[in-house]
């Protein structure tokens, strides 16, 4: 596909200084995120990890750093951000060329899936969140875009209009002017996405969810959160 092809590029063109385009601190979402992930491996016996679209492996670095008896592994389908990962220090064995839509794992063969910031990126984010709880025993972790609670007041409620409304197809057209999908500078090519939007999928397949918002004071997700994150735990 054109988009999935011209993203790719992007990342190619961008992967020795993508860590500085895009700081990786506490005020990152996608930090807060890697943070409480950290936080649960006890709590549900986590002992590996793999992260899906691993870029240039911030999110393995901050798990290595504060949980080393996690097992690491990421799958990153752009061959010059995996060797910003060889940079960090990670093997080649960890990090594997690969499509978060099309793992070649077996069911339950990790611990835990992560995927951060990836999917507004996938034009396909259901089957690469089926593909992480498809390998995934015990539990996925998913940090991303919520549209919806994006903008001023005025368009915040357009957007849950259109929602409200099934017309969630229509408004990504109207958002990128009849493309599908947006086409910056500052983060290649993304789709209008919201996590929310993906919520039943995941719970139907889990046995615990839990969601919260990792940039902006929300009580109410859908309404006034623009980057959520989703803890989802799987039957035992």
């Amino acid at each position: 596909m054109h988009d999935v092809k011209k993203q790719r590029e992007f990342y190619r063109q961008q992967a020795q200084c993508y860590d500085e385009m895009c700081a990786f601190d506490k005020c990152d979402e996608h930090y807060v995120a890697t943070a409480v992930l950290c936080g649960l491996f006890d709590l549900y016996k986590i002992t590996s990890l793999l992260d899906l679209g691993c870029g240039t492996g911030r999110s393995l670095a901050y798990v290595r750093d504060h949980a080393p008896n996690i097992a690491l592994s990421g799958v990153e389908p752009v061959e010059a951000l995996r060797q910003q990962c060889l940079e960090k220090g990670f093997t080649p064995e960890q990090i594997q060329d690969g499509d978060a839509c099309k793992l070649s794992l077996p069911d339950g063969s990790v611990d835990c899936v992560s995927l951060f910031g990836v999917l507004h990126h996938i034009p396909t984010p259901e089957r690469a969140i089926q593909e992480a709880l498809r390998v995934a025993a015990r539990m996925v972790v998913i940090s991303d875009h919520n549209i919806y609670g994006m903008g001023s007041p005025a368009t915040r409620l357009f957007k849950q209009s259109f929602r409200a409304l099934g017309l969630r197809r229509l408004l990504g057209r109207i958002m990128t002017r009849g493309k599908g999908y947006h086409d910056t500078d500052w983060d290649g090519v993304f789709y209008p996405f919201s996590l929310i939007d993906y919520f039943e999928q995941v719970r139907s397949q889990t046995s615990q969810v839990f969601c919260f918002s990792t940039k902006t004071p929300a009580v109410n997700l859908l309404r006034n959160a623009s980057h959520i994150a989703i803890v989802a735990i799987k039957p035992q």
